[in-house]
């Protein structure tokens, strides 16, 4: 008996004899509308959403700073910039970009992000609570911007924040166009491939921070 045979002997027995004559793709869509249960979910109310998007962020390393304005976001921004020996270096995405407000003195960049100093300012297009989690798109932010600068700010509206990574999805199929890259970035970059041993900033951002902001513009 092949791999084959053995695979569509496997979906055969799971899903009963009555679907032995039926060739492996029926099979399968069989298996997956009988068996595939909706994924278990945590209890976690909508009032308690932000403060367990907070936790959860935290638990995994993210800085969470809450906000009430745009603002608020540049002068959190410029004294950040002022308590660094060395001036970073600010990289706007597209979307952040397009807004045209006024950064006032710090030092923005087009260029490509270098390892030391390099901010990235975006903003997420949904955030998850469970996890603790961002939801960033390819048509607001290139990928590049997310994984090559060393600290990486996110801009929260907290009506973004939702319950469940479902709900996030359930978003973005909400009446545009997918984008190409959807990418889902829970803290700052890390591993433990070295010796068992966590290291952060291996692949990308030292450090995150979140910045939840009550309202931005839209």
């Amino acid at each position: 008996m092949d791999s084959r045979t053995r695979i569509i002997e496997r979906i055969r027995q799971s899903i009963g004899s009555d679907h032995a004559g039926k060739d492996l793709e029926t099979a399968f869509k069989t298996v997956c509308e009988t068996q595939a249960d909706m994924p278990v979910q945590p209890a976690l109310s909508h009032v308690e959403t932000v403060s367990r998007f907070i936790s959860e962020a935290q638990r995994n390393g993210a800085v969470v700073t809450e906000l009430e304005s745009l603002e608020q976001v540049q002068h959190w921004l410029e004294r950040e910039a002022d308590s660094q020996s060395v001036p970073p270096t600010l990289s706007l995405s597209p979307q952040i970009a397009a807004s045209q407000s006024d950064w006032g003195s710090l030092t923005i960049s087009d260029d490509t992000p270098q390892p030391v100093q390099s901010w990235g300012l975006v903003r997420a297009h949904s955030a998850m609570a469970e996890t603790g989690t961002i939801m960033s798109l390819s048509r607001d932010c290139p990928s590049r911007l997310l994984f090559l600068v060393e600290r990486l700010i996110v801009l929260i509206d907290k009506r973004d924040i939702v319950r469940f990574q479902e709900d996030a999805w359930e978003r973005l199929h909400d009446g545009q166009p997918l984008p190409r890259t959807v990418n889902l970035i829970t803290g700052p970059s890390r591993t433990a491939d070295i010796e068992q041993q966590i290291q952060i900033g291996a692949h990308g951002p030292r450090r995150t921070d979140y910045l939840i902001v009550e309202s931005l513009p839209q």
